[in-house]
């Protein structure tokens, strides 16, 4: 009788996995102004509502929306332009 033997990653797909993850932390920490924070604060779990991060950044909850957004197109233009595993 033959049992499946569950799934473990490889040593290899462990560290590249690493490899991104460090990639990506260095990388939002590079971002200019106020996206570091909001982007750990989205990162969350649960993420907090806009009035919250209102609050806790002092940004006016209209501007979290964009904010957000031009700092995700940074974010994916660096992380593109540099050479990760």
């Amino acid at each position: 009788m033959c049992t499946a033997l569950p799934f473990a990653p490889s040593a290899e797909d462990v560290y590249l996995d690493e490899c991104r993850r460090r990639a990506v932390r260095e990388t939002v920490a590079a971002l200019p102004g106020r996206c570091p924070q909001l982007i750990a604060a989205l990162a969350e779990d649960p993420p907090p509502t806009y009035r919250e991060l209102s609050e806790r950044l002092g940004m006016p909850r209209g501007s979290i929306g964009p904010t957000r957004s031009r700092c995700l197109a940074c974010l994916r233009m660096l992380l593109h332009t540099e050479r990760y595993p």
